[in-house]
């Protein structure tokens, strides 16, 4: 069997354009090697590489100099939470302006385009990219989301901690700016867009942890705090809790998947220990707890739900 000759270096990604190819002297019948995949046309990946919305939606603006990279796929570059519905559409959604009457529409393969109105403030270049904006993002994903799913995506784009934290995390944008794209906005889902922005807080890291405060203030709850401090007598490291009750003095830590790392858990004994010499009670929730449903005064809720509601009794009896 005759072994296919390697692609050049600039073509070692997961997805490239026929001409990209041809201008550095591949040629036609090594495009057609078995080796490769058409994901759409005048594209072209390794079979052996995994469909990526992004490697084809950077090809695609190569051909498509006046298309923006929208919806689910602008989500994606922004690195922001999908439901797994969403988050697993392979294909490119592009939006291209309805105002340009000489922009054809795209028809391909593997592509959703969409056509809409594109105010210059709606889209952001970053080197090669034309992407939506995050705020035209939330915007474009409204009538796709449930409430809870909407008011994820948003804590994501919002999310911003104040200094000291151990690590850092990039703001894409402010409740503000939401607030003010969605006021003037004549599109479907904006009624849901501007429902879930009243339930958008800044502080929160993940879909669960915005998920288990959205819980908790349905049971009746108090809605708990974020980016909240805690340092313990001593000077040692602060301690931060993922939902506070500062009332309550109950720190709220939801232990995702990599607290199972043996360093990880170590670290999550010494600030367990922190907490209580802070003089507040650590709870641990785990995705269990969020997924399991028992009964509740409210209605079913999650185990997580009734375990907060029990340490936020018990401290109210301590504290009088």
């Amino acid at each position: 069997m005759r072994l296919a000759r390697p692609l050049p270096p600039a073509l070692q990604v997961a997805s490239f354009t026929v001409d990209q190819a041809l201008d550095l002297g591949v040629t036609i019948g090594r495009l057609r090697g078995d080796d490769l995949v058409a994901p759409s046309r005048s594209l072209r990946r390794r079979s052996t590489t995994q469909p990526d919305p992004l490697a084809d939606a950077r090809s695609l603006l190569a051909l498509h100099g006046d298309a923006v990279v929208s919806h689910q796929t602008a989500a994606l570059w922004w690195q922001l939470p999908l439901p797994l519905r969403l988050a697993g559409d392979r294909r490119v959604h592009l939006s291209l302006s309805a105002t340009d009457g000489a922009t054809p529409h795209i028809r391909r393969r593997g592509v959703v385009a969409h056509r809409t109105r594109l105010p210059p403030e709606d889209v952001r270049r970053v080197g090669r990219w034309t992407v939506s904006t995050p705020e035209r993002t939330f915007l474009d994903l409204a009538p796709l989301l449930a409430e809870d799913e909407l008011v994820i995506l948003g804590d994501a784009i919002v999310c911003a901690h104040p200094g000291g934290r151990p690590s850092t995390r990039r703001t894409l944008s402010t409740p503000e700016r939401l607030v003010e794209r969605c006021a003037d906005a004549h599109v479907r889902g904006v009624r849901a867009a501007r429902a879930a922005l009243a339930l958008v807080r800044v502080g929160s890291d993940s879909a669960p942890e915005t998920q288990l405060r959205l819980d908790l203030v349905r049971a009746g709850l108090p809605e708990p705090a974020l980016n909240v401090v805690l340092v313990a007598p001593g000077g040692r490291r602060p301690v931060f809790p993922d939902l506070a009750f500062r009332r309550h003095r109950v720190s709220v830590q939801y232990d995702g998947a990599h607290h199972a790392d043996p360093h990880q858990h170590r670290l999550d004994i010494e600030r367990a220990d922190l907490t209580a010499a802070a003089g507040w009670v650590e709870v641990r929730i785990s995705a269990d707890d969020l997924r399991v449903q028992v009964r509740h005064r409210s209605g079913p809720a999650s185990r997580a739900v009734v375990k907060i509601e029990a340490a936020l009794r018990a401290q109210a009896a301590r504290l009088g």
